[in-house]
């Protein structure tokens, strides 16, 4: 009987003739290697499609706006997107991000799948375009700051932190129709906003 030659990372499905024929048996596929976790963030990777699945932090900063940058290296037409289901996190790691996806030649689209809250929901509406599923929310308020340290020390980063809480306001003027009222609710409580809400506040041009 012939014999049957296995090529490099070719699947078998079904049984397979032993050499001395025996009897059959069936080839054991090892999926450590080809259909372990790596295999399918390879494919993300190729299909330029990022999740941003965790708190905004130096760490998950870094790898997004590492990945943001190399594929626009290898293709600054081609889109790319980001899924979304953060809670928030640091503001720096988070600019960062948001400075990268400004600077994209590659069109950038988001898609909140889950949750999009505090510096999450900035990087979420400063994309081209912008999606969310039926189900899930989006959440603006001030920023959080706690400080322990000399009297005038704590009033000079009060002024600075003030000033930085008007650049995020600017990007929500900038890229959404909130209004006056959204805003003040903003930057006095905490904004919540279904998809359907966001949808008609252009905090995100579709629902899917």
């Amino acid at each position: 009987m012939k014999e049957i030659v296995k090529k490099p990372n070719q699947i078998f499905l079904g049984y397979q003739p032993k050499k001395n024929n025996d009897e059959e048996e069936i080839t054991q596929i090892k999926k450590e290697e080809k259909w372990g976790e790596d295999y399918y963030f390879k494919i993300l990777n190729r299909e330029r499609y990022i999740l941003l699945y965790s708190p905004i932090e130096d760490e998950s900063a870094d790898i997004l706006v590492t990945k943001i940058k190399a594929m626009n290296y290898l293709d600054n037409k081609r889109k790319i997107t980001i899924e979304i289901n953060s809670p928030g996190g640091d503001i720096s790691a988070g600019f960062t991000i948001i400075n990268a996806i400004e600077q994209s030649e590659a069109p950038i689209h988001t898609i909140c799948s889950g949750e999009a809250c505090s510096m999450a929901a900035l990087i979420f509406i400063t994309a081209k375009k912008r999606k969310m599923y039926h189900n899930s929310y989006i959440m603006f308020h001030p920023l959080q700051e706690g400080q322990c340290d000399y009297l005038q020390y704590i009033k000079d980063r009060v002024k600075f932190l003030t000033q930085l809480e008007k650049t995020m306001s600017g990007l929500c003027k900038k890229y959404t129709k909130l209004t006056s009222l959204d805003m003040h609710k903003m930057n006095a409580g905490e904004l919540w906003l279904t998809a359907q809400e966001a949808l008609q506040k252009k905090v995100c041009d579709e629902i899917i």
